[in-house]
């Protein structure tokens, strides 16, 4: 019968989510608030709710990636254009930026995927975009001040081990 080796420390449920990157966790927790917002705004909280927000929450999880892809070009140039503006005001430009694209582009596809091509389209777009553009902003701004400086500050630091 093996003994267990005694410097082995159990796993606990933090140390494993601490070895998760962080991009991998915030990419769904996005999608999730997101997603639900906008279903709220065409469907409310009715029978149709669940089977909808469940539909968009996988319809967001693969297009985020795509649009987050692009609003890295999008700070990049930020940078360049506005180098002489304080690191906070182009912090929070791209912030801004990056909620409006993602809450145009997310409402676009949840309305396209959720309602039918007619006249009243624009209105469900609008709908999905102007409840959920509160949401994006306050995700863009937390995401812009606080988790993009501590995700630059953990790479640095993982660069720096290798």
């Amino acid at each position: 019968m093996k003994t267990p080796n005694a410097n082995v420390t159990p796993k606990t449920f933090i140390s494993v989510m601490k070895k998760i990157p962080p991009d991998l966790l915030i990419l769904p927790t996005v999608a999730f608030m997101l997603s639900a917002v906008m279903t709220w705004a065409n469907v409310g909280f009715g029978e149709l709710f669940l089977a909808r927000w469940g539909r968009n929450f996988v319809t967001s999880l693969v297009i985020l990636p795509l649009v987050l892809i692009s609003l890295g070009a999008l700070d990049k140039r930020i940078e360049l254009v506005f180098a002489s503006l304080h690191w906070a005001g182009r912090t929070l430009v791209v912030s801004l930026l990056t909620a409006f694209v993602m809450e145009s582009v997310l409402a676009l596809v949840i309305t396209m995927v959720n309602n039918p091509w007619d006249m009243t389209f624009v209105s469900f777009w609008w709908i999905a975009f102007s409840r959920s553009i509160p949401v994006g902003l306050l995700i863009g701004l937390f995401m812009g001040f606080y988790m993009k400086p501590k995700m630059d500050q953990m790479r640095t630091a993982r660069a720096a081990q290798r």
